[in-house]
């Protein structure tokens, strides 16, 4: 710097250039952390009791599964990708294949809402075919999401040889994720609906498949099946929760073992930004040490 040239002239022009930067710098590859998954719903009758609150007032298991999950998603940092699928009968439907949720909230949260009992297409309710399924769709969608499988383990009709093995081209642990069993433990009655989706009483002992135990008679009431989720869970490879609340779900999906570490493009304009707010803020406190700066030289 010459004996004439003022303290800290080069710092204006430095920031306006890091300022440029900051607008013309795009979105870089950079490793962060993130989940992945595909969040499965049983649609069939028994997600229809309510055995659940919220806020005060009940609400079906269906229901605390969806919120249980919307609460999640807010939780999840962005890059992480969900999907959403339904399951009745045996079969999973996939509604929306897994999208980066800070880009798509708006459409998980509408997607989430539109997920009810009236989607369904099937009466019977085979969890552990219908959990080998959800297997199988999460496999083929490529990437490795996780397996988020939502039920309340009640199959219709019951299963009286045990439980069926897996599909020949599913391995154990091949696909990653949680059984997630929902629902109290009392058994309650399942509610029935019309054709329009009015409800329309209960279930009744004499209109539903008995187990050919006659100490299983019970098949018209409805808990959450945690033994045999558990042993499902086991079979697969999976691990299981029982949706007691809201925060349990959001804490099982980011614990450490669930999350995955790879390069996502990353804004990181607010590297040059502060750089530049810095700079731009040591010009004046330069200006009021300038003239000790002077006397010195002297």
């Amino acid at each position: 710097m010459s004996k004439g040239t003022p303290p800290g002239r080069w710092l204006l022009p430095s920031a306006c250039a890091l300022l440029v930067l900051a607008l013309l710098l795009p979105p870089l590859p950079w490793p962060r952390t993130s989940f992945d998954y595909l969040a499965v719903f049983d649609i069939t009758q028994s997600m229809g009791v309510t055995d659940y609150r919220l806020d005060g007032r009940p609400v079906s298991r269906l229901d605390f599964s969806r919120r249980a999950l919307s609460a999640a998603l807010t939780d999840l940092p962005c890059g992480s990708r969900v999907g959403l699928a339904a399951f009745s009968g045996y079969r999973s439907l996939t509604l929306l294949a897994p999208v980066e949720v800070c880009a798509h909230y708006g459409d998980l949260l509408a997607t989430l809402d539109q997920i009810d009992d009236g989607m369904r297409w099937a009466e019977a309710s085979q969890v552990a075919k219908g959990l080998f399924w959800a297997l199988r769709a999460a496999r083929d969608i490529g990437d490795s999401p996780q397996l988020l499988f939502f039920t309340d383990g009640h199959e219709s009709p019951p299963l009286d040889d045990g439980t069926p093995a897996l599909f020949g081209d599913i391995r154990e642990g091949q696909v990653r994720g949680l059984v997630v069993g929902v629902g109290g433990d009392v058994p309650r009655p399942i509610p029935k609906r019309d054709a329009s989706g009015r409800a329309n009483g209960f279930w009744g002992a004499d209109e539903v498949v008995q187990g050919a135990d006659p100490a299983r008679r019970s098949e018209h009431l409805s808990a959450r099946r945690g033994t045999h989720l558990q042993a499902l869970a086991a079979r697969t490879g999976l691990d299981y929760l029982g949706l007691d609340d809201i925060a349990g779900l959001s804490a099982a999906m980011r614990a450490a073992p669930r999350s995955q570490r790879r390069e996502l493009p990353t804004d990181l304009t607010w590297l040059p930004l502060g750089l530049a707010l810095g700079l731009l803020c040591a010009a004046p406190l330069r200006s009021l040490l300038a003239p000790a700066w002077r006397r010195r030289r002297r």
